[in-house]
């Protein structure tokens, strides 16, 4: 089996031993593609042993955008995050743009306040006592709701730009933020759509490329 990073290597390689029923199917799921070269025909059936696998790397601005977005994060982390990434990433609030040194001095400033009022009235035969508490998050600086993270997600791919919400989870004593990526599901099928695209392009019509995953019958 021939394993390579890059869509041209794996084209060339496939083109090259290809053999009747050679087909490539690319797999969505873990953005890889198999080219079964001795695949045969229904009438003459190949050994299904020759193969190509093209396995796309994820860049480090993707694989670090993942990271984040995994669980939640303290503020050090979504901080730090930003810091390494600035120049890939653009925040907004519900005003507009907000210049990214500000977005993260906001990010390490969020604190939880705890107001809390008490009234009692003590008599001699009842008593009456009210409460009233609340949480809320605050910063002196404008906090970013909404985070644009530029990048290439793999070295063959375009370019492209997810869009993060954040939320701030205030159950603990530290805050604790969350990045959720929006229309995650979409990102990834026209990933998988733009990879199965790039392979057409470099292979022409020399082999068919399906969408799927390849597995041998036992």
């Amino acid at each position: 089996i021939m394993t390579t990073r890059f869509i041209a290597p794996f084209a060339l390689y496939a083109i090259a031993y290809a053999d009747r029923g050679a087909t490539v199917f690319v797999n969505p799921d873990d953005m890889t593609a198999t080219a079964v070269l001795d695949l045969g025909t229904t009438d003459q059936p190949g050994h299904a042993d020759n193969k190509a696998k093209l396995v796309l790397n994820k860049t480090a601005a993707y694989a670090a955008l993942l990271h984040i977005t995994s669980s939640p994060r303290n503020q050090q982390e979504v901080a730090e995050f930003l810091e390494d990434w600035a120049e890939e990433a653009c925040c907004f609030d519900e005003q507009g743009a907000i210049k990214t040194p500000l977005a993260i001095a906001a990010v390490r400033k969020i604190t939880i306040e705890s107001a809390q009022k008490v009234e009692s009235d003590a008599q001699i035969l009842s008593a009456t006592r009210s409460a009233f508490e609340s949480i809320r998050a605050s910063s002196k600086d404008p906090i970013p709701t909404l985070i644009h993270f530029t990048c290439q997600p793999y070295a063959d791919l375009a370019e492209r730009t997810f869009t993060l919400r954040l939320s701030v989870l205030t159950g603990d004593k530290a805050p604790k933020l969350v990045l959720r990526m929006q229309k995650a599901e979409t990102h990834s099928e026209e990933m998988a759509n733009e990879l199965a695209s790039r392979i057409e392009d470099a292979i022409g019509t020399e082999l068919p490329v399906l969408v799927g995953q390849y597995s041998k019958a036992a």
